[in-house]
């Protein structure tokens, strides 16, 4: 299944054989039909205008990994259909070459927050009896904190700003992390671009605009997580930062590979797509309703035992229960809620790891 609509990358049609052409050079300016050997203008190109790449990602993958990255993603994906192997239908897989923008540089944030912790006040209770007593308890609060952040950053900025991809492709890359031991300075023979299943797709977009729009706000985020990595496993509230940071590469141009494909389920439409060296992926995937809903049950269970203890309050007022009456129900019930939890989630997991392991031995069947 192949979708017109938001299936673009960058495709002409032969004017000699009429047969479409995929892939092109980006450093020649004239292109040749892989099946006439016709000469055609390069679409990637203009006259006085040749962007070459600086430096290129290579695929280290082949389309039977990621056939079989997207087989596990199915399988180990909790509430994914069981007969999702039986009913699938995949569509053409795209593999391809993305121009980016690098940048690299370094950041600096001062931040601000307050974070809680938990200290000890003295009270006076009245006892059922009439007398007083003295005792402690725990009160939640709130202590001003501050600090600083500083490091390196580098990612990658799809370096295309028209609509020839998919909405998902386009999210997926817009801003990709950057793993200098992988690129490599480039060079026109690491491409074959009279591959049929290779797609190339324009950079059509200049280095600072493309900044201003998503590199700013990456280098942002990425100062942000680092500050609140310093106060891991710490409630916070009313955190705030100021960023600054300072640019050493700007957009160099690379071609990082990807794979895309679309998928259908039962009438519906679903996606997944991995980087060319398979460290990362994303996509969309049929939802089992029954089985989301059997351990919401469950859940469910585990929640109304969760919450029968205020009838403990309830019992100080029946006469013949009383105090030890609802001391006792109380320890009754944080029995009954330790083991109907531990039940629970263990009937929850042999449920999701059953699921799994039908979907393998459907899967296994691909073969």
């Amino acid at each position: 299944m192949e979708d017109t609509n938001t299936l673009k990358l960058q495709q002409v049609q032969c004017p000699s054989c009429k047969r479409p052409i995929n892939t092109f050079n980006p450093d020649h300016l004239m292109a040749e039909c892989p099946y006439c050997h016709s000469k055609l203008v390069n679409p990637l190109v203009k006259p006085k205008e040749v962007p070459t790449p600086e430096r290129i990602i290579t695929f280290t993958t082949a389309e039977g990994d990621f056939e079989q990255s997207m087989i596990n993603a199915l399988v180990n994906q909790d509430y994914v259909p069981l007969d999702i192997f039986d009913s699938i239908s995949t569509g053409k897989v795209v593999q391809t070459y993305l121009p980016m923008f690098l940048f690299e540089g370094t950041y600096n944030a001062s931040w601000s927050c307050e974070t809680a912790y938990e200290d000890e006040v003295s009270t006076i209770k009245e006892g059922y009896d009439g007398s007083i007593k003295a005792g402690t308890k725990k009160v939640k609060k709130w202590l001003p904190q501050n600090g600083n952040t500083s490091g390196n950053f580098a990612f990658l900025c799809l370096a295309n700003e028209g609509n020839e991809i998919p909405d998902e492709l386009r999210q997926f890359t817009r801003l990709f992390p950057y793993d200098v031991m992988l690129s490599k300075e480039f060079k026109t023979d690491m491409i074959d671009y009279n591959d049929e299943n290779l797609m190339t797709l324009e950079r059509n977009s200049d280095a600072t605009i493309i900044w201003q729009k998503h590199g700013k706000e990456m280098v942002e985020a990425t100062a942000l997580n680092a500050a609140k990595e310093q106060l891991t496993n710490r409630e916070i509230r009313n955190f705030r930062s100021t960023t600054s940071h300072q640019l050493t590469t700007t957009g160099k141009y690379l071609l990082v590979p990807f794979w895309f494909v679309y998928y259908q389920y039962k009438g519906n439409q679903y996606y997944y797509l991995m980087d060319g060296v398979g460290q990362r992926n994303q996509y969309s995937y049929p939802v089992n309703q029954e089985e989301v809903a059997l351990v919401e049950k469950k859940n469910k269970v585990k929640k109304i035992v969760k919450w029968l203890w205020p009838l403990a309050i309830a019992l100080l007022f029946i006469k013949g229960v009383g105090f030890v009456g609802a001391l006792i129900y109380l320890a009754v019930w944080f029995i009954a809620k330790i083991v109907v939890g531990k039940v629970m989630d263990n009937q929850i997991n042999k449920q999701l790891q059953a699921s799994r392991e039908a979907r393998q031995a459907a899967a296994a069947k691909l073969g």
